[in-house]
């Protein structure tokens, strides 16, 4: 047993207690009004993803395709594959690879530079989850029915797929790569190489995850004028996109903690704590 930090920044959907609390509300006119908006899905918008290089974004909708977007000029590709909504979408850290999860129960890695498609079968209910590993040699993946499945690049399950509690509707490798992060009924913590657990860090429902290295471990819910299904940081912490139920994305500044205003329409609320293993 050995003692470590880390952090986690979770869309939720309930009120939360044992934990320290912030309220983060930001005034003016460049936190109130997003620095994009993109345009083109023809229905809900479920996910959103920065590429490394914060100059392209990947979203996944309700109509069933993938689109990559220009931050600068909104210019945009279309991605077609799916049959069905979808749900999550990760891109590789080199910017090659997007991976997708949906509604079709498939897992869907679109290579940027052959051209080539894969596709994951294995889920028997929706694919909520999906992100690289951090050399990309792996793709973790979360369902409805349950359970967690990590797939190498050879086509393989890496392990025997992981059972949760309760459906899962998102999945994360911490910075470190070495640990993965699942969101059901509760947040629990995976040992990556083996699938083992490892903790039980929360027993209330919460419906998003995103992990952050700062040391501590965060759980926020963000809103602005429109329903956000997802939510994304740039890796710089530049800037937060909002995949929105009317079928747009939205490209913010993202906010500062020093800025504590009130009386605004953008608020980004904060929990924290700290646990080791």
């Amino acid at each position: 047993m050995h003692s470590s930090s880390r952090s986690v920044s979770l869309g939720i959907a309930n009120t939360l207690s044992s934990a320290s609390s912030r309220l983060v509300s930001l005034e003016g006119a460049s936190h109130r009004v997003p620095v994009r908006v993109l345009e083109g899905h023809e229905a809900d918008v479920n996910c959103v993803c920065f590429y490394p290089d914060e100059n392209k974004l990947v979203s996944g909708s309700d109509d069933g395709t993938l689109r990559i977007w220009d931050r600068e000029t909104g210019a945009v590709e279309v991605l077609s594959g799916h049959t069905r909504a979808v749900l999550d979408v990760d891109v590789s850290r080199d910017g090659q690879m997007v991976v997708s999860g949906s509604a079709d129960k498939t897992v869907q890695i679109w290579n940027r530079e052959s051209g080539e498609l894969h596709i994951f079968e294995g889920h028997e209910r929706w694919v909520r989850g999906v992100e690289f590993s951090l050399d990309s040699s792996r793709v973790v993946c979360g369902s409805e029915d349950g359970t967690v499945q990590v797939w190498s690049e050879t086509g393989e399950l890496a392990f025997e797929p992981i059972k949760c509690h309760g459906y899962v509707c998102g999945v994360r490798y911490s910075p470190s790569g070495d640990r993965i992060a699942t969101v059901a009924r509760n947040v629990q913590i995976w040992d990556a190489e083996t699938g083992s657990g490892i903790l039980t860090i929360l027993n209330s429902e919460v419906t998003s995850l995103v992990w952050t290295t700062d040391g501590t471990y965060q759980l926020a819910a963000f809103k602005h004028g429109q329903n956000s299904n997802g939510i994304a940081y740039s890796p710089s912490g530049k800037f937060i996109a909002t995949a929105c139920e009317d079928a747009k994305v939205y490209v913010w500044e993202a906010p500062s903690f020093e800025d504590r205003q009130t009386n605004v329409s953008f608020i980004l609320v904060v929990f924290t704590w700290h646990y080791s293993f």
